[in-house]
């Protein structure tokens, strides 16, 4: 004879189980957008951040400290693999803001001309 009771808590216990299986699933990709920080780099230190408003993709380049008089540069990086043009700023900041159906993967980040890039 089937417990009718003892079932269905079967049942809830396994609901719970894939539940928790959820919760602790990977990130997706999309969770690299955003990883603000602040680097260090020969030429000084920069506030990278990036992010979405909910109708743009964004990305800025903030002098954060050092004397470096070199300027800033951003640019973006969709889910297809494209790469906007480098858009150069001031000593103090460099931003872009953009569209695409595909999404942002990065926000690229320069310090001056000669800096490595640093992804958010």
């Amino acid at each position: 004879m089937l417990d009718h009771g003892r079932a269905l808590a079967r049942l809830g216990a396994v609901v719970l189980a894939g539940a928790a299986v959820l919760t602790v699933a990977p990130a997706s990709p999309a969770m690299a957008l955003g990883n603000n920080r602040t680097v260090s780099r020969s030429c000084g230190q920069n506030y990278v951040s990036s992010g979405y408003d909910g109708n743009e993709y964004w990305a800025q380049t903030q002098k954060a400290g050092g004397n470096c008089t070199g300027r800033l540069s951003v640019a973006l990086e969709w889910y297809s693999g494209y790469r906007t043009n480098r858009v150069y700023g001031s000593s103090t900041r460099a931003y872009i803001h953009d569209w695409d159906p595909d999404g942002a993967r990065y926000g690229v980040h320069w310090g001056c001309d000669a800096c490595n890039q640093t992804l958010t």
